[in-house]
């Protein structure tokens, strides 16, 4: 046996990733330099390209066997498994979660705790109630699922109805007017960073999402210097007082009637759907600085090189030439079957290459009305022309996908349907974009 022979090569090691969609923090997880191992409710021809993926199946004692027979591996989950602690906590029994735990998912998921810590932040949310209790009839009030994600289950309710609020898995919010925004944050021991600020598509008819529903976003270049510190803190006090560990996000509406001011509607204490982006236009592995963040809770002395240096590093990437990115998640507006797509995007040549299209079905996938089908990609060098660009993906891949049957949907048309909630709700969004003495990077102070 000659010595060649004898080397052994080294691979990257394994990390699990359960959710119920786990394609973008595959990819993350491969930019990190992990081998993913995917738990996934779709299993998407994509994913499968990249990772090895046990389906995740009605029947959750397959796969959670499955699991337990698995060498032992760091994992973490995205979204949905949020509102599954003791599977969390079951799956933690064999592998090494890198992450939030079920107890700090008690404190980041429930509404009045978020709303006491934050009673006299800059940051505020809209006031709470139990199902059973009877708010203000004047005001507009909604009914949100307290094990609910992506924006399923929320609806409008009539506080003067008893029977409209009689359901008890659910909360009732105060309805917040306003721009829909999210914050990525990454959780350090006893110091939080905040990693990039994004607008969110939320029910949105160009991609056929029903009311309240998430449908993607598109990542912002520099904010209004008023905001920065307000988002900042509210990032520090969600991570101390919920004891979150990592990636975590902060779903926010901006109230151009109130001074521009932010409130909080929920918590993601998980990889979002947004990390992806900003991983995309930073060039940087985000994820492994979660698994990073997450470390730094087992050491014995504080560590702040760890997270000042990701701060260099988005500071210095935020400093050069950078596109918008933004993604659209595209709904079937009517039952269908998925044909063959052609696509090709192949991350072994570059893994920061940002697809036009991903989390691509099987041929002869039944699709129902209402589900996802893909996620489609825009880039260009300002607020508009990345707009643009992805309305141009929705147009051309509604056509193959045959998504929707309404054939006045032209690239046009739906940047419209993108475009007025930044056009006409207010004045704020010409300043927003454009102004350089009004805004600045989120990491400069």
């Amino acid at each position: 046996m000659n010595k060649q022979e004898q080397i052994e090569i080294p691979k990257n090691p394994e990390l699990l990733i359960v959710g119920a969609s786990t394609r973008a923090a595959a990819c993350s997880a491969l930019r990190a330099q992990f081998q993913p191992l995917c738990v996934d409710q779709y299993a998407d021809q994509d994913l499968r390209e990249i990772a090895q993926v046990l389906p995740k199946t009605s029947d959750d004692s397959n796969w959670l066997q499955a699991l337990d027979e698995h060498t032992s591996m760091e994992w973490i989950y995205t979204g949905g498994m949020e509102n599954h602690p003791n599977f969390i906590e079951q799956i933690s029994r064999k592998h090494h979660l890198r992450g939030c735990d079920p107890e700090s998912l008690s404190y980041a998921r429930d509404p009045f705790f978020l709303e006491e810590i934050l009673a006299r932040a800059k940051v505020q949310t809209p006031t709470c109630f139990k199902a059973d209790s009877k708010p203000d009839g004047n005001l507009k009030w909604l009914s949100k699922p307290i094990h609910g994600s992506g924006g399923h289950g929320i609806h409008f309710v009539d506080a003067n109805s008893s029977k409209s609020l009689r359901n008890k898995a659910c909360y009732v919010q105060r309805y917040q007017p306003g721009i829909p925004l999210s914050a990525l944050f990454i959780a350090f021991h006893h110091i939080s960073v905040l990693v990039g600020i994004s607008m969110q598509f939320i029910g949105n008819a160009a991609l056929n999402a029903k009311p309240f529903q998430f449908c993607g976003g598109m990542t912002l270049k520099t904010v209004p210097a008023s905001w920065n510190q307000a988002i900042v803190e509210l990032g520090q006090t969600i991570a101390q007082k919920c004891h979150i560990q990592g990636i975590f996000g902060c779903d926010l509406i901006l109230d151009p009637m109130q001074e521009n001011r932010i409130w909080l509607n929920e918590v993601n204490p998980r990889y979002t759907a947004i990390t992806e982006l900003f991983e995309l236009q930073s060039q940087l592995p985000i994820l492994y600085w979660h698994m990073a963040a997450c470390r730094t809770f087992e050491e014995q002395k504080i560590n702040l090189e760890t997270p000042l240096q990701l701060r260099k590093l988005l500071l210095k990437a935020q400093n050069q030439p950078q596109p918008q990115i933004a993604k659209g998640i595209l709904y079937a507006a009517q039952d269908m079957t998925c044909p063959y797509i052609d696509w090709n995007h192949n991350l072994s040549k570059d893994l920061y290459q940002i697809p036009e299209l991903a989390d691509i079905p099987h041929p002869g996938t039944d699709i129902q009305n209402g589900s996802p089908i893909c996620s489609v990609y825009g880039v260009g060098e300002n607020h508009q022309s990345c707009l643009q660009s992805l309305a141009e993906r929705i147009v051309q891949y509604s056509r193959l996908f045959q998504a929707d049957s309404r054939r006045e949907n032209n690239a046009k048309a739906v940047f419209n349907k993108l475009w007025p909630e930044m056009k006409t709700e207010n004045s704020l969004f010409s300043r927003f974009f454009t102004s350089e003495n009004e805004s600045h990077s989120f990491l400069e102070d």
